[in-house]
């Protein structure tokens, strides 16, 4: 994964005991990478933890940032509800 910053998030998802975050992340051709972070915000001591680091998904790009926030989440969403490899 490359250097980048992304854009600010979404309104986080709370989806059971993870928080996940959407981000924007631009690409060399100007369109928009969806990427994502989740942390576990519940039954952990010093919550919150971060489940999963900041992932860029580099599968599609989008045109607009709000349409690669949303694919963001949902990716982020899946991985929560399929428990695929979280850190905590």
């Amino acid at each position: 994964m490359s250097e980048f910053t992304p854009s600010k998030s979404v309104n986080p998802w709370t989806e059971g005991d993870y928080r996940v975050y959407g981000y924007a992340i631009r690409t060399p051709d100007g369109d928009y990478w969806p990427a994502y972070e989740i942390e576990r915000i519940h039954e952990i001591s010093d919550a919150p933890k971060k489940a999963v680091s900041l992932h860029e998904v580099q599968i599609q790009t989008f045109a607009t940032q709000g349409l690669a926030k949303m694919l963001a989440v949902s990716h982020g969403v899946q991985r929560v509800r399929t428990n695929d490899r979280l850190s905590c």
